[in-house]
């Protein structure tokens, strides 16, 4: 007697979850140690028509103005969008690169650009965490958190509020970055939903926004998403010691 034999199912295919926001998404973008060159570089790469709004932090130790105007003046020089120190109470626009004053947080309520000194108890001003907290709860499911290179752990608590929300969350790969401390805890204390190296931002950026102007968009989405759950399920991360001289 012949045994029948039952085709089994093929196993499927590991795949990758690319998330996207809605619509019209709001990027925020931290950085620290390095920043300013990192700020540059996105800022120079992002084309003429990306028009989402864009708002850049390099946190700064309270009532510390240093390189303030000189950061302004080089995003300025270098971009294709409208750059800007905005006044409080203006409304968030598209197409603009948004960058916090001296010694103010800087947050968004109904979207409106808000200045404040509270909370008045973080060792930073302007904070990361506050912005990315910020956009977080007023954008939900739009807003994109990106912390780049720096050291100790501003802005890794906004991140983990920006998953709360259903945002989207991005962290440069850390043996990118000029200060790997930042990204590294971002990886060891949220699941970012993309790690890239930091030329491939701009890419990724306006594969988010559905802005068609890199060739190779799509195919770095996929590949910061693969590196996103590599890192994840294969934490091979040495635990950063947070006793850091800044």
């Amino acid at each position: 007697m012949t045994k029948e034999i039952t085709a089994q199912p093929c196993p499927k295919k590991n795949t990758i979850d690319l998330t996207y926001p809605p619509f019209q998404p709001v990027f925020c973008i931290g950085a620290s140690a390095g920043g300013v060159k990192a700020l540059q570089s996105i800022a120079e790469s992002l084309p003429e028509n990306f028009s989402c709004p864009v708002f850049f932090l390099l946190h700064r130790k309270r009532e510390n103005g240093t390189h303030i105007h000189l950061l302004n003046s080089i995003i300025e020089a270098k971009s294709h969008l409208v750059v800007e120190t905005p006044q409080n109470g203006d409304i968030v626009q598209g197409g603009h690169i948004y960058l916090p004053p001296k010694d103010r947080h800087i947050l968004v309520d109904d979207n409106q650009i808000i200045f404040s000194e509270h909370p008045a108890d973080t060792h930073w001003r302007p904070s990361i965490n506050v912005l990315f907290k910020s956009i977080a709860r007023e954008y939900t499911e739009r807003a994109v958190s990106i912390l780049l290179t720096g050291k100790l752990d501003d802005g890794v608590d906004g991140l983990i509020e920006t998953t709360l929300h259903g945002g989207i969350t991005v962290a440069q790969s850390p043996e990118d970055a000029y200060e790997p401390m930042m990204p590294l805890n971002a990886l060891l204390k949220d699941h970012p939903h993309y790690v890239l190296p930091l030329h491939d931002i701009p890419a990724l950026m306006c594969e988010l926004a559905q802005i068609h102007h890199f060739p190779n968009q799509k195919n770095v989405i996929k590949d910061a998403a693969l590196a996103a759950r590599t890192k994840h399920q294969n934490p091979n991360i040495k635990q950063p010691s947070t006793q850091v001289n800044y």
